[in-house]
């Protein structure tokens, strides 16, 4: 799942309003979440040692069908899209007969009143304060649709995106609005791969604008070491930033929906990416931005994007 910042907005004032100049205040809008979820030692264990943890039925049926439905009302124009920004998959778009057949995914999803109950989520958040500690703020949101004939997402690091550090304070939580699998383009990660260095990027091939990916492909993520995380409805994977991990492409004729954030300890610090691996991503993205009209850096960028969720005092 990549920490993609695709810009497929026409005007400058959605920009605006997408990094934080208009600020929205989300309604709890469900509150079946369990507020508590306690880890055992051997989840922790597992969690360290492999770079991901799978539980089981976390998130209900009633929130998950919450999801389902706001994403649809975005797609249809029945509900505001807010500074919701919604990404498209270019080979899809010319056959689609609705908005919703070609919208991969929507994202900056953190201050629309029905997808922040996910986001924070207290049973979600318990889980992820044991991971990376009490001070958290999301960095980036997101509901991924990937309908019939979407292709792969080759592999790739989600810490290669982002500015600040340390990499073990970062966590994804990613969830099955769906049933998931291998057909309709489940997730998968190459265990342990989270100790390893972070790898060069790039676009080995033809690819989406800013989508990165593991340039030694067959090298780091070779098909045998692929783990396939098969997940029902509720089912939620918490992985680590620099976990190597990719999804299929879904080849079945149904809609797979999951939903996302990326959680950071508010402990973190920017970083200078200047002569690093990852200043490639990073002027390229600023470059884009600036065509557009929006003069940013990469830490700004971020910083707007970022919102504390759990206190105190947050860096990010």
């Amino acid at each position: 799942m990549a920490v993609q910042l695709i810009f497929l907005i026409d005007t400058k004032m959605n920009y605006n309003r997408r990094f934080g100049f208009l600020k929205l205040t989300p309604k709890c809008v469900n509150a079946e979440f369990p507020k508590t979820f306690q880890l055992s030692q051997e989840q922790l264990d597992f969690f360290a040692d492999n770079g991901y943890l799978v539980i089981k039925n976390l998130i209900d049926f009633g929130s998950l069908n919450s999801y389902r439905k706001r994403f649809s009302e975005i797609c249809d124009g029945s509900a505001p899209r807010g500074i919701v920004t919604i990404v498209k998959e270019p080979k899809l778009i010319k056959e689609a007969k609705t908005l919703e057949d070609c919208v991969n995914k929507m994202q900056d999803i953190i201050d629309d009143e029905v997808f922040a109950t996910y986001v924070e989520n207290p049973g979600l958040l318990d889980v992820v304060s044991q991971l990376i500690g009490d001070n958290i703020s999301a960095v980036h949101t997101m509901v991924i649709n990937k309908p019939p004939g979407t292709g792969r997402h080759p592999p790739h690091q989600d810490l290669y995106y982002f500015p600040f550090r340390p990499a073990e304070k970062i966590v994804t939580t990613w969830t099955a609005i769906d049933e998931v699998t291998i057909e309709n383009g489940c997730l998968y990660v190459l265990p342990g791969s989270h100790k390893g260095d972070l790898h060069r990027h790039g676009y080995p091939e033809k690819f989406d604008q800013l989508f990165h990916w593991i340039m030694d492909e067959d090298k780091v993520a070779p098909e045998h070491k692929r783990v396939d995380l098969v997940m029902g409805p509720g089912d939620t994977v918490f992985f680590q930033s620099g976990l190597v991990h990719g999804s299929r492409p879904n080849v079945s004729k149904v809609y797979r929906k999951i939903i996302s954030c990326h959680y950071a300890s508010g402990d973190c610090h920017y970083i200078d990416l200047t002569g690093t691996i990852q200043q490639k991503i990073a002027d390229e993205i600023v470059a884009v931005f600036k065509k557009r009209g929006v003069d940013l850096t990469y830490e700004e960028m971020w910083r707007h994007k970022s919102k504390q969720v759990k206190p105190t005092k947050s860096n990010l």
